[in-house]
């Protein structure tokens, strides 16, 4: 379901939602949002755009505006992040030409620490939580890093750029190009990118605790991932708090295409990441994965429910453990494979 552009804010990708414990690392939690699938762009825009060729526009970048409320240790290392993840993921120049909730480059970037005010209140009224939002006019991340993951040392802090990024990534790539994906897909690649993203540079990720909890009731109408649950939907609700059954569901097309195609690891996860179909395709995920939404949704059912194991969760859940990616695979192995 799409947002008028006639709303104040329109919030064309999610962040994480909901709170999960950390039984290492404490409480790691963020804020729910309210979100929406962005909308398609115009066939005449898809029809001026190849990715592949140098834009008139140049790259696509960014325009940092970082709140000193943020400790010292994060205002250095955003730049670092910011500058490996463009590196290793390249926003495609085809969002200049987005003319649907369109994105100017540069894009800004508002960071501030939630342990205060949004201090761009005169500038981008009403601003919280982390997303990729927009009016309609113009598109422009935000990223309130929680007070509590700094006490915590909690690796959020960090990853949450990564989830923002990719959201930035998926729009040149899938809105910029006419594509419509489910928005399990959108938070899903979002979730898992993140993962890999502090499983490579800081060691550790939730990845190491197999998403868990996969909440195993969550699968029995995995359509319902089509939709954001403020759109009647099941993405970033209950049943997937911090995006894990999402995320779940991403790898789990992987691992169902290193089967159907004999993809390796790297290759199938930088296939669900990118899902490059041909602009404007009306079934992409047809097109890209030689599957129906309907088939990947009924290989589902071979992943069995499971007792949780954990005193702290209650109900069955989903072994994760094999659609785990291995550790030591980097992002770069997955997005630009050597020709």
């Amino acid at each position: 379901m799409s947002v008028s552009v006639a709303s104040l804010f329109l919030l064309v990708a999610a962040c994480s939602a909901g709170e999960s414990v950390d039984p290492v690392g404490g409480a790691e939690s963020s804020v729910e949002e309210e979100s929406a699938q962005p909308e398609t762009s115009s066939v005449e825009g898809v029809e001026e755009c190849d990715p592949s060729v140098p834009h008139p526009k140049g790259a696509f970048e960014f325009d940092p505006q970082v709140d000193e409320s943020l400790p010292e240790s994060w205002r250095t290392e955003f730049p670092v992040i910011l500058a490996t993840l463009q590196e290793v993921a390249p926003i495609s120049p085809c969002l200049h030409d987005v003319r649907e909730d369109p994105a100017k480059s540069p894009m800004k970037i508002y960071a501030w620490s939630s342990a205060v005010g949004s201090p761009f209140e005169g500038e981008r009224p009403g601003m919280e939580g982390a997303s990729v939002s927009g009016d309609g006019t113009d598109t422009w991340m935000v990223l309130e890093i929680r007070a509590d993951e700094f006490e915590y040392d909690s690796l959020h802090r960090y990853s949450v750029v990564a989830h923002e990024y990719l959201h930035v990534f998926q729009r040149g790539a899938w809105t910029g190009q006419g594509l419509s994906y489910p928005d399990w897909m959108w938070e899903g690649g979002a979730k898992v990118f993140e993962e890999l993203y502090i499983s490579e540079h800081y060691g550790q990720s939730e990845l190491d605790r197999n998403l868990f909890p996969v909440i195993a009731t969550a699968l029995a109408n995995p359509s319902d991932f089509g939709l954001y649950a403020n759109d009647g939907g099941a993405v970033g609700g209950d049943s997937d708090q911090n995006y894990t059954t999402s995320a779940f569901m991403l790898l789990a097309l992987a691992k169902e295409l290193q089967e159907r195609q004999g993809l390796t690891e790297a290759e199938s996860l930088g296939l669900v990441l990118k899902a490059p179909a041909p602009r404007g395709s009306e079934t992409p995920f047809l097109d890209v994965f030689g599957m129906s939404l309907e088939e990947f949704y009924a290989s589902l059912a071979q992943y069995p429910a499971v007792a949780s194991g954990e005193d702290w969760f209650e109900g069955d859940v989903i072994d994760a453990s094999v659609v785990m990616p291995s550790k030591g695979l980097t992002l770069e192995e997955i997005l630009q494979p050597a020709e």
